[in-house]
């Protein structure tokens, strides 16, 4: 898996500690001499530091090889000449022994990743794009591919590091806060990577930033409470006003949603005017993405799309770092407060409505696809009713690493 592990700033080497538990022996990594025990004490290294390893001792001479991808990563993550070869006592051996004398307990909010700089991955990619047997993969997206809070697990990550197994060979284009359409207006880089390379696999995350930032517009005014004609069954919603505020409320809105009187619903609810043009420009830029796919792919190449799941856990939480919020969102339930919408099931509804309705969105994409006759495939991956415990979500609309985990298990390359 491509993925950094450690964001710590330049090693200071006139603090560095001596090593006591092990002197490297000779060189390790690409092109290196790479004696097991070597090897192994370099894998135990890395591995302490999160990176993605076996402790085996066992390395091939490959930029595809585990020990060596973390190797780069660690000497371009701390600022080391990168080689993807480890020297006793040189500039990265003596960093890894320092880093890992810290012994600092991490936490989830701590402990995980973030992605590789775009010169190094791209560099990584280019220089593997060519193998037959890699399984070249293009990811364009959103913050559910690049978490904005270092060290916390993303899509990315997760979808990864689930399908190394294929030996993947990963570019990752995603960036945190853009909608579609600046990811279209941005997709040089996409453009100059699926013309020149065999690109197998394209993972696409786009939408939830055209939507609820623009909540406030999508949002009729005066609604404030769940009236009864929205719903089909009085009982069950007798039932949900007797459950308290809190996760068994929202799960049971997720499972008692296909009672929702949905046209009534949608025509008190939802602006349709503003929600359509919104929606007409997700799929526009889709449909775009799709026609630069289809002028270089083959039909082995499989373009993936994702729903988000129901951002019902933790509104009102924002992203943070050991605690102190950073100054993005929240961006739902600031809405709420403004329209005066204070009651849970309506809350809950107009998100879950929100999220169905962008799931039928990708299906006319998809269906466009097909009846457009594109020849690469296109696959939709359903999160929905996934992250269905406050236990899952980091803040407002963007799941933790326990959750990243749980979603990748969908992904199947």
């Amino acid at each position: 898996m491509e993925n950094l592990v450690s964001n710590t700033p330049v090693i200071n080497q006139n603090t560095l500690r001596q090593n006591t538990s092990g002197i490297l022996q000779d060189s390790v990594g690409l092109n290196a001499v790479n004696k097991p025990s070597d090897v192994l004490q370099i894998q135990n290294e890395l591995k302490a530091l999160g990176y993605p390893v076996q402790t085996n001792g066992a390395l091939a001479n490959s930029q595809t090889d585990p020990t060596v991808i973390s190797i780069l990563n660690f000497q371009s993550n701390n600022r080391i000449l990168v080689t993807g070869m480890i020297n006793p006592n040189d500039q990265t051996y003596n960093a890894l022994k320092q880093l890992n004398s810290i012994n600092v307990t991490l936490t989830e909010g701590e402990d995980e990743s973030i992605h590789q700089p775009f010169l190094t991955n791209s560099f990584i990619f280019r220089r593997n794009a060519g193998n037959a047997n890699t399984l070249n993969v293009i990811f364009e997206g959103d913050s559910w591919l690049d978490y904005p809070v270092p060290r916390v697990l993303d899509l990315y990550d997760t979808i990864t590091d689930r399908n190394q197994r294929l030996n993947l060979n990963c570019l990752h284009l995603a960036k945190f806060g853009e909608t579609t359409s600046q990811m279209y207006a941005d997709k040089a880089n996409f453009v100059q990577y699926i013309s020149g390379y065999r690109i197998d696999r394209i993972y696409f995350s786009g939408g939830g930033n055209d939507v609820f930032p623009q909540l406030g517009r999508i949002l009729n005014s005066g609604v404030t409470v769940f009236d009864a004609s929205f719903f089909t069954d009085a009982a069950r919603l007798n039932e949900l006003k007797g459950i308290s505020s809190g996760d068994a409320l929202y799960q049971k809105c997720i499972q008692y949603k296909r009672y929702l009187n949905t046209n009534t619903f949608d025509r008190a609810l939802f602006n349709s005017v503003n929600l359509n043009a919104i929606f007409n420009t997700i799929m526009r830029n889709y449909l775009g993405f799709g026609s630069i796919i289809n002028a270089h792919s083959t039909p082995n190449t499989i373009f993936y799309m994702h729903t988000y799941d129901y951002p019902l856990f933790k509104l009102g939480t924002r992203p943070s770092i050991a605690g102190i919020n950073l100054p993005l969102g929240p961006w739902i339930k600031p809405v709420f407060d403004q329209l005066g919408i204070a009651d849970e099931i309506l809350r809950c509804f107009i998100i879950i409505r929100l999220l169905d309705r962008f799931y039928a969105l990708l299906w006319q994409i998809k269906n466009h696809f097909s009846y457009s006759g594109y020849r690469f495939q296109s696959r939709i991956i359903d999160y929905r009713g996934l992250l269905n415990s406050s236990d899952y979500w980091r803040d407002e609309i963007h799941p933790n690493s326990v959750g990243a985990r749980r979603l990748s298990t969908r992904v199947n390359f």
